[in-house]
């Protein structure tokens, strides 16, 4: 899905996209309405695909007779065993919690622009610190990864947080569901919602581990803001005014289906630092240093996480046939941590 956003409404809009070799068909969506925001912000968002075939690919968003508005490119990556086609490494970026963090955001994401041309963009959660001010999706969030030309290519998977949450959950600037699934090549990914308690979304999540999309893959991977095993936060917010009961049933209900369905990686944010440890098989990993303020108070210890880095920082990993590369770095572009996933490890 693209999403843009215009001043004023416009006719006739739709989205193309075609690949970008052997002369293939263009395709076409339908004429497409925008959300009206108010009388100058028109949100628009466009399906692109169904797409099948590894490949590099072209989309433009068009409108009126045949007027480009903007062109941009990206490459797809199917779940096909043993295509030739597929190009490995699979790169993807990962950040959370840059919300009133600009000038860290601005320079977490410069360096990672510098590092690699990401195939996707993940975000666990808290990418503005108000979810209904305009201004801060688009100074806080979205400018800095299209000034250094990230978003426009990648794809962002993004994970709901306390901060962005809607209660509406009409989500304008971001995924339409609060909780999906997608496939990259051999990994499976999980997106979860921390705001929302609701048994469907047990019922959902326990259906998905179980079913074929996710059980056949070599790689399973959770995405949820609250992580299921805090450490640090405000201890007067965590104690006084019940703030570890925040999504609470993350871990009294989502975490032995992690262990149950055998879940190797769980991606989270909310806790303003760096953490990673392995606990019943599945390696838990805190990335919530994207720019907001730094926790450094103890208020748990769940005794397994074993790297703990109180600093700023983004991620980077690497997708591979065989295997998941993991790098965590800070402002300065040093190394904080690294590690490796074998499939059945």
């Amino acid at each position: 899905m693209a999403v843009w956003e215009t001043n004023c409404k416009l006719d006739n809009v739709n989205i193309q996209w075609y690949e970008k070799s052997n002369n293939n068909k263009i395709n076409r969506s339908n004429n497409l309405e925008p959300l009206e925001i108010d009388n100058s912000h028109y949100v628009y968002k466009g399906i692109i695909g169904p797409i099948t075939t590894n490949g590099h690919y072209e989309y433009e968003i068009i409108h009126s007779l045949d007027t480009k508005i903007i062109s941009s490119d990206f490459q797809f990556f199917p779940s096909v065993p043993g295509d030739s086609n597929l190009t490995y490494p699979i790169q993807i970026v990962g950040f959370a919690d840059n919300q009133y963090g600009l000038s860290v955001f601005n320079r977490l994401v410069q360096s990672a622009s510098q590092r690699t041309s990401p195939n996707f963009i993940i975000h666990a959660g808290d990418g503005v610190q108000e979810y209904n001010n305009l201004q801060q999706w688009q100074t806080d969030f979205y400018d800095p990864l299209t000034n250094y030309d990230l978003a426009q290519h990648a794809p962002i998977i993004y994970a709901h947080g306390n901060h962005d949450f809607d209660p509406r959950q009409l989500y304008v600037y971001t995924t339409d569901t609060p909780w999906y699934s997608l496939t990259i090549a051999n990994t499976r990914w999980i997106v979860l919602d921390s705001n929302i308690d609701d048994i469907d979304q047990d019922i959902w999540l326990s259906n998905e581990l179980s079913s074929p999309e996710t059980k056949n893959k070599d790689f399973k991977i959770v995405i949820v803001h609250i992580p299921p095993y805090m450490e640090f936060w405000d201890p007067i917010a965590w104690h006084e005014k019940k703030e570890k009961h925040w999504g609470e049933f993350v871990r009294t209900r989502f975490a032995p289906l992690f262990r149950e369905h055998g879940v190797d990686l769980v991606i989270s944010g909310h806790q303003h630092n760096y953490q990673r440890g392995q606990f019943n098989n599945t390696v838990y990993t805190i990335i919530g240093g994207a720019g907001g303020e730094l926790d450094f108070d103890r208020v748990e210890d769940w005794s397994f996480y074993n790297i703990v880095r109180q600093t700023h920082h983004y991620i980077l990993i690497e997708l591979w046939s065989d295997k998941i590369i993991w790098k965590a770095y800070n402002l300065e572009g040093s190394i904080i941590d690294s590690f490796e996933l074998g499939k059945g490890s």
